[in-house]
């Protein structure tokens, strides 16, 4: 062996020495790629499972398939594994693609289930390939009885030719019949039968483990909510950083761990659905189940359900995050913060985009899960959206003012707006239309587009503007200083004090009629306290008129009375 090996050398030496001259004229690192390009086709196995068969058949088309030249295509299991694919025109099909899958199916069955007609092993059943005369179509048989013909475009969708493609399922289905022998041996189920209770007890363990973990959360999130409503004092007006601080660190906890319980919900459901989807996936008996828990009923509850819980943790995560803003605005503390109202009304709007969006998302795959082409429907989308877009320009319109109106700050949710002639506190707002409710209690709602001029009463700060009329004969520098000393006394209350912001300011005397002296006082307040301060502020002013004598100015008229040829002046004073 050794000699014959050496002979073999020196023959190989001697022919690389004649053709040493054209091999290193040869371009040898092209000639090694298309080695080893060949190498892999010719080792690489054909896939037959879960193969993209529409694009294969475009790349061998050349172009995109029509509605006539459309391809459609079938599986074949056995067992819940898939075997291989047929395929079929779209149009004029003499023998359904389905029931031609179905064929096959139950014949495998047949052979599974009657213990491979009495044979020990698969390998003894005979599976062979015969051409048939009338097609020229190779056809597979097992034993004596037909399975199914190996028509030409089976093949196309494989890139191969019809002869070897049919030898390759042959050799496919001794696998898959080799496959499921072996699985239905006692010994396999058996073990199967153990794997399956430890997935069981796993799964039982994980759920019991979130479902007490989902408790502590609820029970830790009630605990922050119940503990934020003893601390909320609403007749304490004076709030420290520290506590304002602490309250919205309370309020971010409790949103977190809302966050968690519905990462834990998600959690759950795929523990579940997975352990299940395993388990049936172990025994052949079981995995035809399978493909139902992927099906579109199942798919469609599956997306509406991850569709709420998106929306929910989006809605989580806008709170989430206005509360930082909030936080971080808190840290600076002002006597009043706008940024609360700003933050509340653009959480709003943000929750319902968020909303739409994931709608919108989640209804779009629930189409192409049922079967629909997104392609033409966006389009079309597109054209009736560009026409409604005409047809709908007022509300196209309230969308960009409502926008603008929460940019620029015009107005937020929580202040008291007058617009034209209707007045109140805004309820509810977003790109579209406000929602105000005025006195009586009456919800009144206002397209955005609409709003032109918009008073707000309540922004940053507002202003009591008093006058008082006293009569003409009383001493103005007396009257100035009740009203300074009152407005010093009330100023000094605690109560008040976090209402008003700076002392009020006695202008003095504005006006100067018969009916006595204007006096104007401007009392600087927090937002939507100028009604509070002004009603009190005018009790006290009543009470203190009566204690140091002040009258209200009366209106006075002079009557001159005429009579004969004497004429008598007379100065009456009337009361209207």
């Amino acid at each position: 062996m050794l000699n014959k090996f050496n002979q073999l050398k020196t023959e190989f030496r001697k022919k690389l020495s004649l053709t040493g001259k054209s091999w290193r004229k040869a371009p040898t690192l092209p000639m090694l790629l298309c080695a080893i390009a060949c190498a892999i086709a010719l080792t690489t196995p054909h896939r037959a499972w879960g193969q993209t068969e529409l694009l294969r058949l475009n790349w061998i088309t050349g172009n995109r398939p029509t509605d006539a030249a459309r391809i459609d295509h079938a599986v074949v299991r056995l067992d819940g594994y898939q075997l291989f694919l047929l395929a079929a025109p779209a149009a004029n099909q003499q023998f359904p693609l389905a029931q031609r899958s179905q064929g096959i199916e139950e014949e495998l069955n047949r052979i599974v289930n009657s213990n491979f007609n009495g044979s020990a092993e698969p390998e003894n059943l005979t599976i062979k390939v015969v051409i048939d005369e009338k097609s020229d179509q190779p056809t597979i048989e097992i034993g004596d009885r037909y399975l199914m013909t190996v028509t030409t475009i089976d093949a196309q969708l494989q890139g191969r030719d019809p002869q070897g493609w049919a030898n390759q399922i042959v050799q496919i289905l001794r696998d898959a019949l080799t496959r499921a022998k072996q699985e239905r041996q006692p010994q396999f189920l058996l073990n199967r039968g153990v794997i399956a209770m430890a997935i069981i007890a796993a799964i039982f363990v994980g759920l019991k483990l979130i479902t007490y973990w989902q408790w502590r959360l609820k029970r830790q999130q009630e605990a922050i909510e119940s503990r934020l409503e003893n601390e909320a004092e609403p007749n304490l007006e004076v709030v420290a950083v520290r506590d304002l601080q602490h309250q919205l660190t309370q309020q971010q906890k409790a949103n977190l761990r809302d966050l968690q319980c519905r990462a834990l919900e998600i959690t759950y459901v795929g523990i579940l659905g997975g352990g299940i989807f395993i388990v049936l996936g172990l025994f052949p008996y079981s995995r035809w189940l399978q493909p139902f828990l992927l099906s579109t009923p199942l798919q469609v509850m599956a997306i509406a359900f991850l569709t709420y819980l998106l929306i929910r943790i989006s809605n989580l995560l806008i709170e989430r995050f206005s509360g930082f803003l909030k936080a971080r605005e808190f840290a600076v503390l002002r006597p009043y913060q706008r940024m609360d109202l700003r933050v509340s009304t653009v959480s709003r709007v943000l929750k319902n985009v968020a909303g739409i969006i994931w709608f919108s998302l989640g209804f779009l795959t629930i189409l192409s899960s049922i079967g629909f082409d997104l392609v033409p429907l966006l389009a079309g989308a597109g054209i009736i959206g560009l026409a409604i877009s005409f047809a709908a320009q007022g509300l196209i319109k309230d969308v960009i003012n409502g926008f603008l109106i929460i940019l620029e700050d015009q107005y937020a949710v929580g202040d008291v707006i007058v617009i034209g002639d209707l007045g109140g506190l805004v309820e509810n707002m977003n790109l579209r239309v406000t929602q105000i409710r005025n006195n009586e209690g009456q919800l009144i709602t206002i397209p955005n587009s609409s709003i032109a001029i918009v008073q707000n009463l309540s922004k940053d700060w507002a202003r009591v503007d008093l006058t008082i009329r006293v009569a003409y004969e009383t001493d103005p520098d007396h009257a100035l200083n009740v009203l300074k000393n009152l407005s010093n006394q009330i100023y000094q209350e605690s109560i008040w004090r976090s209402k008003i912001i700076d002392p009020p300011e006695v202008l003095g005397i504005d006006d100067l009629q018969h009916s006595g002296m204007l006096i104007r006082i401007w009392i600087k307040t927090q937002p939507l306290q100028q009604w509070a301060v002004s009603r009190e502020f005018r009790r006290r002013l009543k009470l203190r008129m009566e204690e140091e004598g002040l009258a209200i100015g009366i209106p006075q008229q002079a009557l001159i009375l005429t009579g004969g040829a004497e004429q008598s002046p007379a100065l009456l004073e009337s009361q209207p």
